[in-house]
């Protein structure tokens, strides 16, 4: 097996391990590595049979294909919005490409014919737009997700008695949905908006993982644990962020307010080698675990998918009555909390049924539940509805449970696109105010029992066809995804139009989008076997037909009234 491998934009190095906790390249030479793929591709030829595999260079692509289980873009040098930097004193390239063609270095376009092989799992693939973006474009990005920048959070990063808000700072280093490090940035005391118009070589985060060249700027402890609240938020920002821009790796800068609110100030993306072996060690800790998944993923039995969608009573008057007054929080049927300033609230009912291995199973736990809360719901002429927010000011959630699968970013970008573009295409006008606040993309919470929650959807408890087709859609996407992910053609939520249809609400851009994925996914194995539970939705998303959330749920789910 052919493992991980690193593309620098010219050549492909592969990972490997050359003592107890080292990781190196196979090779820094571009001539020593394409030298090395032609003859692994020439030892495969000669155990396979002569003329196998064609001239050299599709002898090099063809081995590539068969080995790689993944391929990481990483540049040789430190990557910002729009800038370029080989160490912390030589600015490469900054600015806007076309004013500098021929003159600086580029970083070309992982998909582009002859850049790389195809069909294969590409990581941190947004970095070729990160090097030519600007910094308002950063900014619009992040936003669209919800990720706040640093000049849309507040006024101030200075002393308290100073009137301004007061800001901590964090940089973190993440490596494919892993926190690397997370410590405390001193920095002086000095508004926002003095930062703010710093010039490039003097931002937060300028060096090769250094804290840069603000003069005091220095690195501690963070003085938060990983169980800390704090910590966490500040490393879901983190992630959050590069998810947001197409990287699986990153230092980013957090900032966090006295109200606990978050905000980027600087995304980088380091040169392999920076900080020590760091980062190196963390490729070849995924490299393992990539093996080690595979493996796994061939002994073990099937996917196990679960849920805990919500739901929210209303009185015939349009108020809220808290599904507290009926349910106890924990249990197969409970309440979920929303916090009101410092106190929590539970007016919203939650089910949660045992994990099941196919759409129709769970969806006959979701109704058995359904009956046991009409049992406890004693109120008279009250309603039942879901959605993404049925109720004004109120997101109500689908999260999906799964396991027998690893998480990958890319296994996230595949969800996002079976599973939140297609709802996103039914759902009524107001759920679409759920986004970004609730809803982003690729959201996830990992599980203390194993496997892993996906909380990007709404509501879709609408019905039981709704209900199975997202079933349905999410095994598919677990299933899969490194079919659809490792495609030429790239998943749906890897396309910046497409994300921007969605957050915005284009469901005419986001249709035409998804037709041609649609296609793509009616050829997978996996599909015959589900396509009598989604083939329903995907009618209805032709038709253009969406949610009626005002609707009560228990008449699809036949559940008496009362």
């Amino acid at each position: 097996m052919g493992g991980v491998w690193i593309w620098n934009g010219s050549t492909l190095n592969q990972l490997h391990r050359v003592a107890e906790h080292q990781s190196r390249f196979t090779s820094p030479s571009a001539s020593v590595a394409a030298s090395h793929l032609r003859e692994s591709a020439a030892q495969a030829a000669n155990r396979t049979g002569a003329g196998v595999f064609g001239d050299s260079r599709e002898r090099v692509e063809r081995y590539a294909v068969a080995n790689q289980r993944a391929i990481i873009y990483w540049p040789e040098y430190e990557v910002q919005a729009g800038e370029l930097k080989r160490n912390k004193e030589e600015l490469v390239y900054y600015g806007n490409l076309r004013e500098h063609a021929g003159k600086c270095p580029s970083l070309p376009d992982p998909h582009k014919p002859g850049s790389l092989p195809g069909h294969i799992w590409l990581l941190n693939e947004g970095v070729c737009r990160l090097s030519v973006m600007t910094k308002t474009g950063l900014q619009m990005r992040l936003g669209k997700a919800g990720v706040r920048w640093l000049d849309n959070i507040g006024n101030g990063a200075g002393r308290p008695d100073s009137g301004e808000s007061v800001y901590r700072f964090f940089r973190v280093a993440v490596f494919h949905l892993e926190v690397l490090e997370l410590e405390r940035v001193h920095l002086p005391a000095r508004s926002l908006r003095d930062m703010a118009g710093l010039s490039p070589s003097a931002s937060a985060m300028a060096g090769s993982g250094s804290l840069g060249s603000i003069a005091g700027a220095a690195a501690a402890p963070a003085g938060l644990g990983p169980e800390d609240p704090l910590y966490r938020r500040v490393a879901r920002t983190a992630v959050r962020a590069l998810y947001a821009l197409g990287l699986d790796l990153g230092e980013v800068v957090v900032a966090l307010n006295d109200d606990g609110r978050t905000a980027v100030s600087s995304v980088i993306v380091p040169p392999p080698d920076a900080r020590g072996g760091l980062w190196l060690a963390a490729a070849e800790r995924f490299a393992a675990a990539c093996a080690a998944a595979e493996e796994a993923a061939a002994a073990q039995g099937p996917l196990l998918i679960g849920a805990d969608p919500e739901f929210v009573l209303l009185r015939e008057d349009g108020r809220i009555v808290s599904a507290a007054r009926y349910l106890d929080p924990h249990g197969r049927i409970g309440c979920d909390a929303v916090p009101v300033g410092r106190r929590l609230h539970y007016p919203v009912a939650e089910l949660r049924p045992a994990p099941e291995t196919t759409p129709a199973a769970l969806a006959a736990s979701l109704q058995h539940l359904l009956h046991q809360a009409a049992a406890r719901i004693s109120g008279k002429g009250l309603r039942w509805l879901a959605g993404g927010m049925p109720v004004p000011g109120l997101a109500l959630g689908g999260h999906i449970h799964l396991s027998g699968v690893p998480l990958t970013s890319l296994l996230l970008r595949a969800l996002d696109s079976c599973v939140a573009f297609p709802l996103a295409l039914v759902e009524s006008a107001g759920s679409r105010a759920r986004r970004p606040r609730y809803g982003w993309l690729g959201d996830y919470r990992l599980q203390p029992h194993g496997g892993f929650e996906y909380r990007t959807p709404p509501s879709w408890l609408i019905s039981p066809a709704a209900a199975k087709a997202v079933f349905a859609f999410a095994l598919l996407a677990a299933l899969e995804y490194r079919t659809l992910g490792c495609a030429t053609d790239s998943l749906p939520a890897a396309r910046e139009e497409l994300v921007h249809a969605y957050y915005s609400g284009d469901r005419k851009m986001l249709a035409e989008g998804m037709e041609p994925f649609f296609e793509r996914i009616a050829q997978t194995a996996s599909y015959p076997s589900l396509a009598e539970w989604m083939e329903p939705l995907l009618r209805a998303i032709r038709r253009g037909e969406e949610w009626d959330e005002s609707r009560d749920i228990r008449v699809k789910w036949r559940i008496p009234l009362r």
